[in-house]
């Protein structure tokens, strides 16, 4: 058990029982594997915002159709709280794996967050849609 600062060292549990390393092909598999995850999680952020700005335009009109009335039971509605059920158990997997305090996985999870961010958020830029919190 380490103690609560951050270190170098290899020897790792991640999440599980069963997610031990012990090697440097051990972190580094899990490295790759935790900054695709951190990637993943801000591809689902971004879809989930492109989801609700769709709903809000459908819910407005277009000039063409009356604007439709958004429903609690709709199945866009659920879909995006499936999604968001996702979205919060991922998130607090890579918090948790940030709290090793280990640097290389600290690294992969703000690496894969980055990386995400470029490849999915790139169109936020002129948007007014922020992020209060991950």
């Amino acid at each position: 058990m380490h103690s609560m600062s951050f270190h170098f060292g290899v020897e790792e549990t991640i999440l599980f029982d069963g997610w031990v390393t012990s090697n440097w092909q051990g972190i580094v598999g899990s490295v790759v594997g935790i900054t695709l995850l951190a990637a993943i999680y801000e591809g689902l952020k971004n879809y989930r915002d492109y989801l609700f700005v769709n709903a809000s335009a459908l819910h407005q009109g277009n000039g063409k159709c009356p604007p439709k009335q958004p429903s609690m039971s709709s199945g866009i509605h659920l879909f995006q709280t499936i999604l968001h059920m996702i979205q919060i158990i991922v998130g607090y997997f890579l918090m948790l794996i940030f709290m090793t305090y280990n640097v290389w996985l600290c690294i992969a999870v703000t690496v894969g967050g980055g990386f995400g961010y470029w490849l999915f958020a790139w169109r936020k830029a002129s948007s007014d849609i922020t992020d209060c919190c991950n």
